[in-house]
């Protein structure tokens, strides 16, 4: 998984922000397609950065995975905790409705105006 800013030509910053390689499979003509060309050797070159399945009758019933992780920052532990995910085909929950979200929160964040409380 190359990141953007990985390709510097710079090596500790591409080892900073790059991940794998990650064995995938697919093709261009597949739902949630990976993408390659046979001009530079089969690599994949491109894919889905979000998959999400929307139940439209039940928000809270709703899937989705992002291709690396929750975090832009390299060595949180959400930067790539969704890698698997994404490679295998899986999703996690996509709630929608407050009183969901809040019973399943690990965390909480406050932002407050300057000078309030």
């Amino acid at each position: 998984m190359n990141n953007p800013l990985g390709q510097s030509g710079i090596p500790p910053v591409e080892w900073l922000f790059n991940r794998g390689p990650v064995p995938v499979g697919g093709g261009s003509g597949l739902v949630n397609a990976t993408g390659w060309s046979s001009d530079v050797g089969y690599e994949v070159n491109s894919v889905p950065s979000m998959r999400m399945i929307v139940d439209m009758s039940n928000l809270d019933g709703s899937r989705w995975v992002q291709l690396s992780g929750a975090s832009g920052h390299a060595f949180h532990a959400h930067y790539t905790d969704q890698v698997e995910l994404w490679r295998t085909g899986r999703t996690t929950p996509m709630l929608w409705e407050r009183s969901s979200v809040e019973l399943a929160a690990e965390h909480t964040m406050t932002l407050e105006p300057a000078g309030a409380g």
